[in-house]
Formats: C-alpha cells, structure tokens, sequence
C-alpha cells in the first residue's frame, strides 16, 4: 500500500527529483496536496506491469502514434500531483504540443491511457480513486485491475484497437 508521508512542507519538483535519485529503489510520487508518497512494488506486481506494459508497447508500435511510459515515469497533473502510472502511453499530438522547455523534467499532462494494477496491499477502493483522479486529470482512457478478484473498473474510451489480456496481466 502506498504510504503518504505528511506533516513535510509540500514537495517541489526539485525535491522530488532529489529524494529519487538519492533513493534508488523506490517509487516517489506527490499527491494533490503537496505530500509525498512512497510507493514500492511488490515483486508479482512488478511482473503484473510488465504484463501490461508489454501489452500497451505492442498495440502502440501498430499505431506508431504515441510513447508508452513504465511505472517509474512521472507526470505533473493539472492538479499539481505528480504521480507515476503503472503503464501509460501519450499521443504524438499532445508530445508536440509541449513546449521544449515543459519536455524536462516531469512532463506537465496526464497520459491519454493509464494503467493501473492493485497490488497484494493496495484496497481496491484506492485503485478506484486513482483511476477517477487520472480521468479528471485528463486520461482518455484509465483501467485499474485487481488481479485477485479479476475485477476490472475503466473510465473513458480505450484508442482504437487496444485491448488489454486481463487474465494475462492477472496471472503475472
């Protein structure tokens, strides 16, 4: 489960950048509210990612109309969190669309599609959350699965032929 470190003055992207390279290892992400969260992956989710992530890679080199993202990539929302989805992809339209300038660091937009896998410790309701968060951030198209249950919960319209292999992702 992620764990929210709170009663720190808010993260800056600096800051974040710092704590990351000094802690190898560890998924750093800051939420709505400046705090910073600590998210490390289990070794069976790390293989349920690469699931999806190899999925995503394969339906985006058919389209040739994007980048896809692994989960150690963060993105700077509208809301102000950066947070890192299991996998995402991003249209060439809204890659170009970025001035140079916003191409350093963390790239200031949601991804068009977002993944999101429960792990061992995260409550469903979080996963939830986070899906309805990446839509209203922006996400076209946001999937969370829990492996354990085989539940599926999607915001939004996934591109033109992406379909994800939940009972894949789900035996990782």
């Amino acid at each position: 489960m992620p764990i929210a470190l709170v009663g720190l003055p808010p993260i800056t992207d600096e800051a974040l950048e710092r704590i990351g390279r000094a802690n190898d290892g560890w998924a750093f992400e800051r939420d709505d509210a400046g705090d910073l969260v600590v998210s490390p992956t289990h070794t069976r989710g790390g293989s349920r990612n690469a699931t999806a992530l190899a999925q995503l890679m394969a339906w985006a080199s058919t389209t040739g109309n994007g980048t896809v993202f692994e989960s150690s990539t963060g993105f700077k929302l509208k809301s102000g969190a950066i947070r890192s989805p299991d996998a995402s992809w991003v249209s060439n339209a809204r890659i170009a669309a970025l001035q140079a300038t916003e191409r350093v660091g963390f790239w200031p937009l949601c991804p068009d599609v977002v993944v999101e896998i429960a792990s061992d410790s995260d409550r469903w309701s979080d996963v939830v959350a986070k899906i309805e968060m990446y839509a209203r951030n922006g996400a076209t198209f946001a999937i969370g699965i829990d492996p354990e249950s085989r539940t599926v919960f999607s915001l939004g319209e996934a591109p033109a032929g992406l379909r994800f292999d939940i009972d894949a992702i789900c035996e990782g």
